[in-house]
């Protein structure tokens, strides 16, 4: 999903007043009592609690005060004096995030149950990748209870300069980062025929309308031009802050649209998307749609949702995005399919060999002499379910390559170069972090292997060598739906 953050007025910074009223209401109802919503059900989000996922770290601290990072160095527990009364060994351990909305690990604070006289602060690191588009303002810090549900803290601090999330407490339990709501478009991303139509819709989700600190959290549905939340909203905050849908647009022409990039209809906060008959010049194509949000003083903030969506030749296809280009394979010879342009041949191809090693390939080549890409994939033993790709560097029988014309290769194994003094250079050898998953087992669906893939690819050049310098890092992600072709 990519999703971009247009304010049109300064943001606060506090989780709480207006800010969070916003998380609350997502409506498009008028200021009259009579139109705001009724609730669905007030049900907070129950889970399962987090796994140890990580190293443990501790520390003695005493009522002098003293700080404690965790080992991933992405949580920080600050206590001031006079929070403890007596030496205390504190510990912090990584666990994994079930939290609604979770970002990045969440952690379990130890002793359980321990209770400060002076507030303690939980300080969470965030980056780029965690937020995945999303505006900043959105964040919070969560916590769950022991019956399984999960509460927000209304006075969770964002700051941006330091790309960080605090809170203050006076009891240790299992806390997490998390976004208050999430605006996205279902599908994000979408593979669809030629000719073919898809649906999207926009999707959120939303704390409810509890007036305390802690604030349970529920999902929010539609079937409407309102984005509802399943619990009641008072009408006083209904009124503060109204939020609609404004346009969708297709590459920027507003719908009704048609043209050769497609066709889209839109009604409220559904669109319908139809792919044309031939392949568009400019593919994957974007169905946006813009959302405006406003108060009464007039002060009001845009969000620009965006999903996309590739037109295909053929359902039997390998797609390979790189550094953000995309290159699509089809599996041709199959379902009556055949190239539509001999002299720029796109071809995919999948099989299982003897020694239990599924390869899928990829090969785009001009006038069925000149390599434009390719990519390259072998995987061993697969089996349904995600797992990491372990290649020759770390004892593996895992691969994966991608190429652009004859020269340039970026590869899963790769050489880490450091200098250290007297003009020596380390070496490690070192196989880029890239996860598969198959959606069901290769050898057991009639022939078929579907699934998806992303990670990092490394690009080497000769002189890199000569100058103790590592490859150039690259990534990468993609989806496969072929037939085995033995």
């Amino acid at each position: 999903m990519k999703t971009s953050y247009v304010p049109t007025s300064t943001s606060p910074r506090l989780r709480t007043g207006c800010a969070w009223m916003f998380a609350l209401v997502l409506v498009l109802a008028s200021c009259s009592d009579a139109d705001n919503p009724s609730p669905q059900h007030n049900d907070p989000v129950i889970t399962g609690e987090g796994t140890p996922n990580g190293e443990p770290t501790s520390a003695l601290i005493g009522a002098q005060g003293g700080s404690l990072s965790a080992s991933d160095g992405q949580f920080t527990l600050t206590i001031p004096a006079g929070a403890l009364a007596a030496n205390t060994t504190i510990s912090i351990q990584p666990i994994t995030n079930e939290g609604p909305l979770g970002i990045g690990a969440a952690y379990r604070l130890q002793p359980e149950g321990l209770t400060f006289a002076v507030p303690v602060e939980l300080t969470f690191s965030y980056n780029a990748e965690m937020l995945k588009g999303i505006p900043e303002d959105f964040l919070w810090i969560i916590t769950q209870a022991a019956d399984g549900s999960w509460n927000a803290l209304l006075k969770s601090e964002v700051d941006a300069g330091t790309k960080t999330i605090s809170i203050e407490t006076t009891h240790f339990s299992d806390w997490a980062a998390g976004k208050f709501i999430d605006l996205s478009l279902t599908p994000a991303s979408s593979k669809v025929m030629k000719g073919d139509a898809l649906q999207l819709i926009i999707t959120g989700f939303s704390p409810n309308d509890e007036e305390d600190e802690l604030v349970p959290l529920a999902p929010i549905t539609s079937e409407s031009d309102d984005l509802v939340p399943l619990t009641k909203i008072p009408p006083v905050e209904s009124r503060i802050m109204t939020f609609k849908v404004k346009e969708w647009t297709l590459n920027g022409s507003a719908a009704p649209v048609s043209n050769s990039n497609g066709q889209l209809e839109s009604n409220k906060n559904t669109a319908t998307y139809t792919a044309p008959n031939k392949i568009p010049a400019t593919n994957p194509v974007a169905v946006s749609v813009e959302l405006e949000a406003s108060n009464k003083e007039g002060s009001k903030l845009k969000y620009l949702l965006t999903s996309t969506i590739t037109v295909v030749d053929s359902d039997l296809y390998l797609s390979v995005t790189v550094d953000g280009q995309t290159h699509v394979y089809y599996q041709y010879g199959y379902n009556g399919t055949i190239p539509p342009n001999g002299n720029d041949i796109s071809i995919a191809n999948s099989g299982l060999s003897d020694e239990d090693v599924l390869e899928i390939v990829g090969t785009r080549v001009e006038g069925n002499i000149n390599l434009i890409d390719g990519f390259a994939l072998a995987v061993k033993s697969p089996a349904k379910g995600t797992r990491s790709l372990v290649c020759f560097n770390n004892d593996g029988d895992d691969d994966m390559s991608f190429a652009i014309g004859q020269q340039t290769g970026y590869l899963l194994s790769y050489t880490k170069r450091t200098p250290i003094p007297n003009d020596y250079c380390d070496t490690e050898y070192m196989c880029g972090e890239t996860s598969i998953t198959f959606d069901e087992d290769p050898k057991d669906e009639e022939g078929y292997v579907r699934g998806s893939f992303s990670g990092k690819l490394y690009e080497d050049k000769t002189e890199f060598g000569i100058l103790c310098k590592s490859p150039i890092m690259h990534t990468v992600s993609g989806e496969f739906r072929l037939v085995l072709a033995n």
